[in-house]
């Protein structure tokens, strides 16, 4: 049996592949905020308190260009419903912890740690020893990230930081993809993902995102639900009798 110390260290192992990428991410978003205008301490909050990834680059971009603080509030808490769904999607696994420490881990919750923590639960329980070293150490990366870039301000060129941006949904996608995956999973990810595209094609993006997660996973349910019924229905043919009788 596996000692706390070594599963506390297979959870960072098994972070390391978030660690190096939401460190240059982070950087990104620092050097994007300030040179918006924003202070140290502000771009160091937004971090800390919010912890959103592509949510934080929006809230900036509608700081600095003047956004109203309800359509600021209301557009990030909307992008971030999504994460209503990770709650709802891990919920039972996490049934037995006390509640200080499933806050403590929903509050870590991202895309990249839910693509994780979704694939190990299959394999392995939900134990506090490996989600909450692993949920915690992704985020000090990211606030260590986020005070590196808030630190050099505007000597990162603006090229490099928009290239960088895109590795937050890349790393998102590889670590998907990297699970163990049925054909309903990708059946589900297929039918978010085309109409997250066409919400986005109309000019409602965000809405897209909650549209397509629902449906998504709706439909992944509604797939994985049919085979299940039609393997329990399936008769099961005995060795020598061809027809299993």
């Amino acid at each position: 049996m596996d000692t706390n110390l070594n599963v506390a260290k297979r959870a960072l192992k098994d972070a390391s592949p978030i660690l190096f990428a939401y460190f240059p991410i982070a950087v990104t978003f620092g050097v994007i905020a300030t040179g918006s205008g924003l202070s140290f301490l502000e771009v160091f909050l937004i971090s800390a308190l919010v912890y959103a990834g592509g949510a934080q680059f929006m809230l900036v971009s509608f700081i600095a260009t003047g956004e109203s603080f309800v359509a600021t509030i209301l557009t990030t808490l909307l992008v971030n419903l999504r994460h209503v769904l990770y709650g709802t999607t891990l919920g039972p696994a996490f049934s037995s912890w006390k509640e200080r420490r499933k806050w403590a881990f929903a509050f870590g919750m991202t895309d990249e740690v839910f693509a994780v923590a979704s694939s190990r639960i299959l394999q392995n329980p939900a134990v506090p020893i490996y989600q909450l070293p692993f949920a915690g150490a992704c985020y000090l990366s990211w606030l260590l990230g986020t005070v590196a870039g808030a630190g050099i301000g505007g000597i990162v060129p603006a090229q490099l930081s928009a290239a960088l941006s895109f590795a937050l949904p890349a790393l998102f996608l590889a670590l998907v993809f990297l699970g163990k995956r049925t054909f309903a999973h990708f059946s589900a990810a297929l039918c978010g993902a085309a109409l997250a595209i066409l919400a986005t094609l109309f000019h409602i993006g965000s809405f897209g995102i909650v549209l397509g997660a629902v449906t998504g996973a709706t439909l992944g349910f509604v797939i994985q639900l049919h085979r299940s019924r039609t393997a329990q229905n399936t008769p099961t043919v005995q060795s020598g009798t061809p027809f299993g009788e």
